[in-house]
């Protein structure tokens, strides 16, 4: 019995004694008004200890007023010159430095939600003057907020609903991931002889249009036909709650933009309908493919239904104002070619517009288009879409046509704008992704960063990886990791035209037995870059993340 107590008494040690990596999951309230205090707490996992934050140079000061248990109280001090927007920050603890959590910086006065329940019409908050931003939770599953206010005949108001708690995640992800994807409802009084408080839905939002990776934040505008009283209410899209879903509301009137950006999608991702394809983009992809030799300027031509002959490497400047319109062009190979062809959307973009092509050979019959059909990953049925990078090899020399138009013939705008861009195919290294975020290593400890990245148009050379800026007594180096076999999907069709070929490397870091505990986080510099004929190219990619060096236990 002795024994038997001595081993759960060291069990329960070893488990208290486990350094769990510091991760924040939610802030309430995170967003203040410019030149205002506020009070806010911080929940998540392995928060022992929080001493101070980074903030990055944010236009605020930030105080740790206290610990009660996995929260941490915080006092943010916000410049009252502050630029409204979103600021990064993150707790340093004695686990060592967390992930990035936002604060917001508003513009608006910020009200807190009252105390109590709100999820009837009799019990909805009163709005009393716009504009007027709120702070509120949705504190369990199935609870909603609503808020009462009056809006005049012909009066366009827009409600704007930010999560504090967000994912960008697959569709559905709501159901089975922990997220607050907030919807927006508009209701008026409709009061019926079966219920006097009926209510009519007259408006609603999720968010504008869901797009994987977009922000799923509601953004509403609604004019009002009559003037009168309404609710809004505010709810999980999947029904869910607990004490991370905060939401930040806001309501103005006027058809106002959301205050939220999309940010600015990587240059180097070969598969996005908004990378920049200019003159110069065989020199830039070369360069991604560890050469410097000369590359041919690319020619622009306009688009039109009329047939015109190009010479490769080409661009084609189009737009598809009216539903039906179809533009050709042609171009010639006088021998076997391995060719890309590239759609970049300056203006609409998928799922708003959607443009297609049908690449005909010598003798009229379809050869290659930007549709990808094979078998979904979720459900296992045949699915469709479009891409905006085909590769191909050509074998036969003669005059090839492509026909470019709307995926439907049923739309056209003035910003249905395309480029098309027909060139030799550049064999480089395409998307490159590091998963880590921070990194928290203890004395005698070593840590992985996985690094991904593709090999677009039969890139062949290698891709060195590296840290710099590394604290006194840490090594890096580049190494293997073990990845479980996958089957091989089914039906996958012609895979090879529309995706690249992705591979996985590690970079692991390791801290000396004697290496010096961080007082605070040092910031530290991963680095890829190409390597062909035994020359390192340049910089592919870089990401700068805070790293903490930890006493051992």
């Amino acid at each position: 019995m002795h024994v038997f107590w001595a081993a759960l008494t060291l069990t329960s040690l070893a488990m208290a004694q486990t350094r769990v990596d510091p991760r924040v999951l939610s802030m309430h309230p995170f967003t203040g008004q410019r030149g205002t205090t506020l009070h806010a707490k911080v929940r998540g996992k392995g928060l022992t200890g929080a001493s101070g934050v980074m903030t990055g140079g944010a236009p605020f000061q930030v105080i740790v007023e206290g610990i009660e248990g996995e929260t941490v109280k915080l006092r943010i001090e916000i410049a009252s010159d502050a630029k409204p927007g979103r600021y990064p920050i993150r707790l340093i603890t004695r686990n060592g430095v967390s992930n990035e959590i936002p604060v917001h910086v508003s513009e608006y006065a910020q009200q807190l939600e009252p105390e109590g329940t709100h999820e009837t019409s009799d019990t909805a908050i009163p709005v009393p003057a716009m504009p007027v931003a709120y702070s509120g939770k949705i504190a369990r599953r199935g609870e909603a907020d609503y808020y009462s206010f009056a809006a005049e005949a012909g009066q366009t108001l827009t409600f704007e609903l930010v999560s504090g708690f967000p994912q960008v995640a697959a569709a559905g992800s709501a159901a089975t991931i922990p997220n607050f994807d907030p919807a927006l409802t508009i209701y008026e009084p409709a009061g019926s002889w079966f219920d006097p408080k009926r209510l009519k839905r007259i408006a609603y939002n999720d968010e504008p249009v869901w797009v994987i990776g977009k922000p799923t934040d509601a953004h509403l505008l609604h004019r009002f036909e009559r003037t009168g009283a309404y609710l809004l209410r505010i709810e999980a899209f999947a029904g869910q709650g607990g004490p991370d879903y905060s939401y930040s509301l806001r309501i103005a009137k006027g058809a106002l933009p959301p205050s939220w950006t999309e940010g600015v999608e990587s240059s180097s991702d070969d598969r996005s309908w908004t990378r920049r394809l200019d003159e110069t983009r065989l020199a830039k992809l070369a360069e991604r493919g560890g050469k410097n030799d000369k590359q041919p300027v690319v020619e622009t031509y306009r688009a039109s239904a009329e047939a015109a002959t190009v010479k490769l490497p080409a661009t084609l400047e189009g737009a598809l104002a009216r539903p039906g319109e179809l533009h050709r062009v042609r171009f010639r190979v006088d021998k076997p070619a391995d060719i890309a062809l590239e759609f970049e959307t300056p203006g609409a973009a998928p799922p708003f517009f959607n443009p297609l092509f049908r690449l005909l050979g010598p003798g009229g019959e379809e050869v290659a288009g930007n549709v990808f059909a094979g078998r979904g990953a979720c459900s296992g049925l045949m699915t469709k879409s479009l891409q905006a990078k085909t590769t191909l090899a050509l074998r036969e020399a003669g005059e090839y046509t492509v026909e470019i138009r709307e995926a439907t013939a049923d739309n056209g705008a003035q910003d249905f704008r395309y480029r098309l861009q027909i060139r030799p195919q550049v064999p480089h290294v395409g998307r490159v992704q590091f998963d880590a975020d921070a990194i928290n290593l203890a004395q005698g400890q070593a840590k992985i960063v996985h690094v991904s990245f593709d090999r677009e148009e039969d890139y062949r050379g290698a891709v060195l990886v590296a840290a710099e800026a590394l604290p006194a007594g840490i090594s890096a180096v580049a190494g293997a990791d073990f990845e479980a076999e996958k089957d091989p999907p089914q039906n996958v069709g012609k895979r090879e035209r529309y995706t690249a070929r992705n591979e996985r490397i590690v970079l692991v870091l390791t801290a000396a037995a004697d290496a010096m505990v961080s007082a605070q986080p040092q910031e530290i510099r991963l680095v890829a870059r190409p390597l062909v004929d035994g020359k390192p190219g340049a910089v592919l990619a870089t990401k700068t993340i805070p790293m903490m060096v930890l006493s051992k236990q």
